[in-house]
């Protein structure tokens, strides 16, 4: 469980950022989180002294974010991490990758999204 975790929405998110940029706070981190749904948790991660402060976004898989990192420069790379590995629709990055930040031509595409695997065996019918 994180502790220290402020709820907000996608229209809050930038507003929240510059609050704490002005109040001192250094960005760590961003994690995405695939809820095996059809939504995903974005955790952004903020210290000060010692302390961290967390703002948790939940967004339907799909949704258009603005990026941070007009805000934090730094966010770009965790930032186009979370485009390329879970597709989230990242606006204004000031620097886009195109999701070659990671991934090479050919990788799969969103590899950190859950989906759902068949197994078969071998001399089996897929479609049986």
């Amino acid at each position: 469980m994180i502790e220290n975790v402020k709820e907000i929405t996608v229209q809050e998110l930038l507003g929240e950022v510059q609050k704490l940029h002005y109040d001192g706070y250094r960005l760590v981190t961003a994690t995405c989180v695939d809820n095996n749904n059809d939504t995903l948790d974005i955790y952004y991660h903020f210290d000060m002294d010692y302390k961290l402060t967390n703002l948790k976004l939940t967004i339907p898989k799909g949704t258009a974010v603005p990026s941070i990192s007009k805000i934090f420069f730094c966010a770009l790379l965790v930032e186009n991490e979370i485009k390329e590995l879970f597709g989230v629709n990242i606006e204004n990055l000031v620097v886009d990758f195109g999701g070659h930040l990671l991934l090479s031509d050919g990788a799969p595409d969103n590899p950190m999204l859950r989906q759902q695997i068949t197994i078969v065996k071998k001399g089996e019918d897929k479609n049986a």
